[in-house]
């Protein structure tokens, strides 16, 4: 069964039990891409069902105990219904929370660290697609390394290494380093 099948069938069985809410929140979930659920609202609810229910954290598991017991199911249905207005409201923090970080991040504008993070980045690749033309026309493209290309290999890797320590954590390095006497510290 597809996914947007178990969510419908998951959606109805809420509607069943009266839980519009939850029922609107899991099949607002249907149009949906595959992976789309986890993290989501309805992700929320169908993890908040499972754990009451003592079930998998699935859209499938939920539906069949639904199913398996409606009367056992009800009352924990009521529960969560009770508790989806709270659900809502939290998700929406969360939601505004990344929207704020992002509009922070745009409003700083194009800096220093972006270009050079760019700039890097460009020459990693160009490096390593001469390093691939030399290593597939053996110089025939006018391209002829001057180290053997086992040591060109090695080194190129070196510095795409440093780059991505730098890279990926950068954020760490910034932090650090004021700590050790070097760059500026935080204001």
């Amino acid at each position: 069964m597809d996914l947007a099948t178990t969510l419908g069938s998951l959606a109805g069985e809420l509607f069943k039990q009266g839980a519009k809410q939850l029922g609107g929140i899991v099949g607002g979930a249907v149009g949906g891409p595959a992976g789309a659920i986890a993290g989501t609202l309805a992700g929320k609810v169908v993890e908040t069902l499972a754990g009451k229910l003592g079930t998998p954290a699935t859209p499938e598991a939920v539906t069949e105990a639904i199913r398996k017991g409606p009367e056992a199911a009800a009352p924990v249905i009521a529960q969560v219904e009770a508790a989806a207005p709270e659900m809502i409201r939290l998700w929406e923090i969360e939601a505004q929370r990344g929207s704020d970080a992002q509009a922070a991040e745009i409003e700083k504008g194009f800096g220093a660290w972006q270009f050079w993070r760019g700039a890097w980045q460009g020459l990693i690749i160009a490096g390593w697609a001469v390093i691939l033309l030399a290593g597939v026309f053996g110089g025939n493209a006018g391209v002829r390394p001057l180290l053997p290309m086992a040591d060109l290999i090695s080194a190129w890797g070196t510095v795409t290494l440093t780059w991505l320590a730098v890279f990926n954590g950068g954020h760490t390095l910034k932090e650090i380093a004021p700590q050790l006497g070097f760059g500026r510290g935080r204001k």
